[in-house]
């Protein structure tokens, strides 16, 4: 009786994704005055928060790509915040703020190791802004990336705006060809349906733009975030994306606001990676049950679908997997899933030549051994998810040394 009801649970989720992602292609075709109307005239001040841990030289890298931005330069600036990293990357913070004289840099320094979130708040701390704009530090901009974003927040009711997160080493591996595979369908297809009712479910902190005042608003929230007690730092741009929409304002995604970020390249540091992300996913169905009637009486219909979905999407997958292999356990591997896939990657690989030729991938069949890591993703990450949904730390970064919370004023600054 359980796998016949696991699979109509899976038979009626997918035929939602069918209907959402049918209409997503249609919409983005035919209803393109959905997308906001952007005011390039609109040029607020911005500043560019930029938290890092054991990033290295590609922090010098980030903040070059930023420098070169086609932005009024005294209309912007760079505030890296290095959580007590153990390699070199302050050193090429400090280096960056010598080189790069174009715009103003600033640097600042936990005093003790705080976690991504809490490096966002401190450098928040030295910002004036009107927007702010949170990045990861091993991401490149396009020159039109600031402006793009900024031309959104004409629109009074808009409060976050994110970009689209490109892939910087799409041939590296089996592993990253499967991610940029993975990055474009997610822009392109995805969000085109929460796009439209101005209801992303979740902006990527790799470019995740936002008002200062909103921010500032949302910043103690952020600070607070536990696990029964016990301080959460992970998966913080999924949690301002749902703080944005509880405040009535929407949560868009501007595909032409562009970055390039460095997947991983290994099956370990993916697992890492992956289980961060799941354990948001998972923290936040339990924030939008508890916050539903809110949802419902207060947000687009949309907002539910994905953000309550989603995560269960997740946990079906694990059900699913339990059942498939408990019964025929290569049903997996068998040609009609491998066809299915090997198909999806012909055509994504066109697409992406075609439309965005720096992530071209050499070999496109390489998705097909996304089915295989689809089972792992299902059977093992969800599980630990399910059973670390307390963990703090940065999770694909080396940490030597003992995480502890930090505050506010916890820093040091090299104006």
């Amino acid at each position: 009786m359980a796998p016949v009801l696991v699979c109509l649970i899976l038979v009626l989720c997918l035929l939602i994704s069918v209907v959402k992602y049918t209409l997503a292609l249609i919409l983005k075709w035919s209803v393109p005055k959905a997308v906001v109307k952007k005011d390039y005239s609109y040029q607020p001040t911005v500043s560019v928060l930029m938290p890092c841990f054991n990033e290295g030289k590609t922090v010098y890298e980030t903040i070059e790509s930023i420098s070169k931005s086609n932005y009024p330069n005294e209309k912007f600036e760079v505030i890296a915040q290095d959580d007590c990293s153990v390699d070199d990357s302050y050193e090429w913070m400090l280096k960056a703020q010598r080189d790069f004289t174009n715009i103003r840099v600033r640097v600042g320094r936990n005093t003790f190791n705080s976690g991504k979130a809490r490096s966002v708040c401190n450098a928040l701390q030295l910002s004036t802004a009107d927007m702010v704009i949170s990045i990861d530090s091993d991401c490149i901009f396009h020159p039109d990336a600031i402006r793009e974003l900024a031309a959104c927040f004409s629109e009074p009711k808009i409060g976050s705006v994110g970009g689209r997160v490109g892939v910087r080493n799409p041939n590296e591996s089996v592993i990253t060809a499967i991610q940029t595979f993975i990055y474009y369908a997610a822009f392109q297809v995805y969000k085109v349906p929460e796009n439209w009712t101005r209801s992303v479910g979740c902006i990527s902190g790799c470019l995740f733009a936002i008002r200062r005042e909103l921010l500032l608003e949302i910043e103690p929230k952020i600070r607070s975030r536990h696990w029964f007690g016990i301080p959460v730092n992970q998966g913080e741009d999924r949690f301002l994306t749902h703080q944005t929409l509880l405040r009535g304002y929407g949560t868009y995604i501007n595909n032409d606001a562009l970055c390039w970020t460095t997947v991983p390249s290994t099956l370990t540091n993916l697992f890492k990676q992956q289980l961060r992300w799941r354990r948001s996913i998972v923290r936040d169905l339990f924030y939008t049950l508890r916050t539903l009637p809110q949802h419902v009486w207060k947000l687009h219909p949309n907002t539910v679908l994905t953000l309550v979905l989603t995560p269960l999407g997740a946990l079906l997958g694990l059900l699913v997997a339990l059942t498939m292999l408990s019964g025929n356990p290569m049903e997996w591997a068998g040609p009609a899933p491998l066809m299915l896939y090997l198909g999806l990657a012909a055509i994504l690989g066109w697409v992406i030549r075609k439309y965005s030729a720096r992530e071209a991938v050499n070999n496109p069949l390489a998705f097909g051994a996304y089915l295989a890591w689809s089972i792992v993703s299902s059977l093992f990450i969800t599980t630990l998810a399910l059973c670390t949904l307390d963990s703090k730390d940065w999770g694909t970064r080396t940490k030597e040394q003992e995480a502890v919370d930090g505050h506010a004023t916890d820093q040091k600054i090299v104006s």
